[in-house]
């Protein structure tokens, strides 16, 4: 592996697999790490065993700038401090990973099938996850998250491709190509 895309959950895993570019995907391990503390450490953990590139991708769990920039800080410093020269990025996924789908109303209408009330879809500005799950329960064609994913077109892929979380890491990972090449 050249780099290394650590994330909290199995679904942030999928999502990355699914949504990111496959040419970038050559020699990138994503793991499922199981919480943000359990992603700090396994970061730092890669970032000192293995000296490799790590993208920690972590829900902010919040909207609230100041409290975003606090939680991102927190985790650049936990791994700064053993990275010596080893590239890493902390990329925050505000509020959560969910949010990409609800960039685009109609991409996720025809996903679940219906058009959602505008009601729920505001909710999901704060609890993308939650208001996912609820979307979900009330569609008769898709009846969990990973179908969801299963279902994305080549085009619905490139619509989520352009969300600032995905953008963020695309940059990060050419880098490292470039870096990798360059050598």
């Amino acid at each position: 592996m050249i780099t290394y895309i650590v994330c909290e959950g199995h679904l942030d895993a999928q999502i990355l697999q699914t949504v990111l570019p496959a040419n970038l995907l050559t020699d990138v391990g994503v793991v499922a790490a199981g919480g943000v503390s359990a992603v700090e450490s396994l970061a730092r953990s890669l970032v000192v065993r293995r000296r490799v590139p790590v993208v920690i991708v972590v829900d902010a769990d919040s909207v609230v700038s100041e409290l975003v920039e606090q939680r991102r800080k927190d985790i650049e410093e936990t791994v700064e401090s053993v990275s010596i020269n080893t590239p890493f990025k902390v990329v925050m996924a505000v509020p959560e990973m969910e949010i990409i789908f609800f960039k685009d109303v109609s991409l996720l209408s025809r996903l679940l099938g219906y058009i959602p009330h505008q009601d729920i879809l505001a909710r999901a500005a704060l609890k993308p996850k939650e208001t996912l799950e609820e979307l979900i329960s009330q569609s008769e064609i898709i009846h969990n998250p990973s179908e969801i994913i299963d279902r994305l077109t080549n085009k619905d892929i490139e619509i989520l491709q352009l969300s600032s979380v995905m953008q963020e890491i695309v940059h990060f990972l050419r880098s490292v190509r470039e870096t990798a090449n360059a050598v």
